[in-house]
């Protein structure tokens, strides 16, 4: 079994959560392994099944709700598989072992031993990496299947240049049975699905706009749809961070939170709180977020707050404030509301259409 803490750029812009699997059984056809697969992101728990390969270690026929999981495994944890497999491993003697898939294709190359400490314990490890303004390195144990950890960056010219993906090895051993780590994670059943919310579409029913923060420091632009979500439905909201100078330049590395506030400013609730986090990181200065809308309507307030900006090992509170977006809303009628008011309507037409007739309705003899 293994236990990862890992973060990937593509899923909730690289913030941190834990992919954990026990190597279960060999797949009926022999060409693969039965995982029990597991992902603990804030407070959302996830567990079920998947297949990886033999040759490559890719996910296959993953249950519904861990698929977005183990898309996050194959393009950190796994992604070694698109240099080295069972069938063309690698020698760490070799000057090179492939090109990654950035632009220009930088060689991707073994570049020495070394001792390295992560959660798990400490391990002899050959470096595997390439340079591109930054060092993007996997460390990986020859005794291993995957690698104990990696820092890749993203193949961006901006600085600071954010990462593409981290992880580190939190445990790993052997067991013929399910880990207890495994089985104290229950997997909660889906939310009823409201037929009646509409899909965001930010091409064809969004609202856009940008503001600067109460301190003047920053511009907050964003885009959110349906234009008029409903309670209980989602909403989408796109968030840029610019520079209140020159709204072409993003900031990098921004944290903020999402906070529900009533009529006279006072927090309701944190979004990034009831997810089990602190906060929300975007690291290329957008992001994307989608919320469900809780408050009755006519309107519900939004305040986005930025806490502050990392520059490199420093937190810079200067770009904080905040801004307030008041998202107008309707409601989704209940099925007895709405019944009650086709009823309503037919009376009315038959009480109409009797009078103008003369039409009586009379008991059956």
């Amino acid at each position: 079994y293994f236990r990862y803490n890992v973060c990937w750029t593509d899923h909730n812009n690289c913030d941190f959560f834990e992919i954990d699997f026990w190597v279960k059984s060999k797949a009926l056809d022999g060409n693969g392994w039965n995982l029990e697969f597991a992902a603990i992101d804030g407070s959302i728990k996830q567990k079920g099944a998947v297949t990886i390969g033999m040759i490559t270690p890719d996910p296959m026929y993953p249950t519904p709700n861990i698929s977005d999981y183990t898309n996050v495994y194959k393009n950190t944890i796994a992604w070694l598989d698109s240099c080295a497999t069972s069938e063309t491993p690698k020698d760490f003697s070799l000057l090179a072992w492939c090109r990654n898939g950035g632009v220009g294709g930088q060689t991707v190359s073994p570049e020495g031993q070394t001792d390295v400490t992560v959660h798990a314990g400490k391990f002899k490890a050959w470096m595997i990496g390439w340079h591109k303004g930054v060092d993007s390195t996997s460390w990986v144990v020859p005794s291993l299947p995957f690698p104990i950890k990696a820092q890749v960056f993203a193949d961006v010219t901006q600085d600071p240049i954010p990462p593409q993906y981290i992880f580190e090895l939190l445990e790993t051993g052997n067991s013929s049975t399910e880990p207890q780590f495994l089985k104290n994670i229950g997997v909660a059943p889906p939310p009823p699905k409201n037929t009646n919310c509409e899909t965001p579409n930010m091409q064809t029913d969004s609202i856009h706009n940008s503001h600067n923060t109460d301190t003047g420091n920053m511009i907050i632009e964003y885009r959110y749809s349906p234009s008029i979500p409903k309670q209980g439905c989602p909403v989408e909201f796109r968030l840029s961070f610019e520079k209140n100078f020159d709204p072409n330049q993003k900031y990098s590395n921004v944290y903020y939170d999402i906070f529900t506030v009533n009529d006279a400013g006072k927090k309701l609730a944190s979004e990034a709180q009831s997810l089990g986090k602190q906060n929300f990181l975007a690291p290329v200065g957008d992001d994307d977020r989608t919320l469900t809308i809780k408050e009755a309507p006519p309107v519900t307030h939004y305040v986005v707050y930025i806490s502050g900006v990392a520059t490199g090992g420093n937190f810079d509170t200067s770009p904080s404030g905040l801004v307030k977006i008041d998202v107008q809303t309707t409601s989704v009628p209940e099925f007895g509301t709405l019944a009650t008011i086709v009823l309503a309507a037919a009376l009315i037409s038959i009480i109409v259409i009797s009078t103008r007739t003369g039409l009586r309705f009379t008991a059956k003899q």
